[in-house]
């Protein structure tokens, strides 16, 4: 005697699948219009086409970010909002043509320009101008940051040469270091010469991994058993992270000995920024980069630096500073042989968590402290009425 007569078989394949698949998407239907999730493999399936071939790193016009803050970082705000005005910066609104009264200042750099976990109100640019417009009377001054996570020379002349001059500034402050010492020892190419990426075969899981992902249940499923995570170090979370981020860079295996670099190549792209401003009769003003590395005494930092990481290992801090002091002595140099103002930033802000909360971002006191240095050197430097 069977187990499954043609009966049960008939009434499975009448009744049974027909309800389960009717259930199925009504779920789903309840589930696209009340909870909906957002599709796991979207950024695959339609990859950004927006980048630009002529500056590679940049923010949207009008963006909006809000960012939690560990509460374990010393003197940050809890709750930050960043936003970029209509031409991707941080600051107020641009005006073109450039009001004949306005004095514009932009200031490029990394993230230690950027300062991206701190809040509109109190950004580098806006404490900066606050502190220029209580000096300068006569102007309305405006002040622009273009800095961006990551950044170096290379995207700090891009952004120079394809945007910042055609939008009128009176003076640049340049804010390098960091990013390129990580580029010349990680074997970036400052050659730039095409890098071929080879296209991934559409194979018939991947196909049937993107069909499914159109489905809500599906993408619940996803997100449960086939979770991505992504690089503390490289990813930029709406939560902040830096405990894992010092963690995962100590797991990486330390190398004594820091790897050969042509730091000709970081001093070349500073000649060229220069020689771009002065061929266009702007004023410039360079700083060299802060950093908390090397002999300190902050027990704080001490255990929140995570920069140290690049690639796949990390190198002793102190020799980092020694290397970081020759990305300085190059700024040095060159302000001098090209009578560029320079402030010597990374002398003037002490190395504790008063005015840092790792390897190099300020906190509210270093944008404080460093905002009142730089508008004392502008205001002693350069002809501003």
């Amino acid at each position: 005697m069977s187990l499954v007569n043609k009966k049960d078989i008939r009434s499975f394949f009448l009744i049974t699948l027909p309800t389960i698949l009717v259930m199925l998407i009504i779920v789903e239907i309840i589930l696209t219009w009340v909870a909906p999730v957002a599709d796991p493999f979207e950024r695959y399936k339609n990859p950004d086409q927006t980048q630009s071939n002529y500056i590679e790193s940049q923010f949207k016009p009008n963006s909006k970010f809000t960012f939690e803050i560990e509460q374990r970082l010393p003197d940050m705000d809890s709750v930050v909002i960043f936003t970029t005005n209509n031409m991707g910066f941080r600051g107020d609104s641009i005006i073109l043509p450039k009001p004949q009264e306005e004095y514009r200042i932009f200031i490029v750099g990394g993230s230690t320009t950027e300062n991206l976990f701190i809040d509109d109100s109190w950004g580098l640019e806006r404490k900066v101008q606050e502190a220029l417009q209580d000096s300068l009377k006569s102007k309305i001054v405006k002040v622009y940051n273009a800095g961006k996570s990551g950044d170096g020379s290379p995207d700090h002349l891009a952004m120079l040469a394809h945007r910042l001059t055609h939008l009128q500034p009176d003076l640049v402050v340049l804010f390098p270091g960091i990013n390129d010492l990580n580029r010349l020892f990680g074997g970036y190419d400052y050659l730039h010469f095409p890098n071929r990426i080879a296209s991934e075969k559409t194979s018939i899981l991947k196909s049937l991994k993107f069909f499914l992902s159109n489905f809500q249940l599906f993408r619940r499923l996803i997100n449960v058993l086939n979770q991505e995570k992504p690089d503390a170090r490289t990813s930029i979370f709406l939560k902040t992270n830096y405990a894992d981020k010092v963690k995962e860079v100590m797991a990486l295996p330390l190398v004594e000995e820091l790897p050969d670099a042509d730091f000709g190549m970081f001093r070349r792209n500073i000649l060229s920024f220069a020689g771009i401003l002065k061929a266009q009769g702007t004023d410039m003003l360079l700083l060299t980069q802060t950093h908390t590395w090397g002999d300190i005494s902050d027990e704080f930092l001490k255990s929140n630096h995570w920069m140290v990481g690049v690639g796949d290992v990390r190198y002793p801090e102190s020799k980092l500073a020694v290397a970081l002091g020759q990305i300085n002595g190059i700024l040095l140099s060159i302000a001098e042989e090209q009578k560029i103002p320079v402030l010597d930033l990374e002398k003037e802000i002490p190395k504790t968590s008063d005015y840092f909360y790792d390897d190099c971002h300020f906190n509210k006191g270093g944008i404080s402290k460093s905002a009142e240095l730089i508008s004392a050197s502008i205001v002693l430097n350069f002809k501003t009425d």
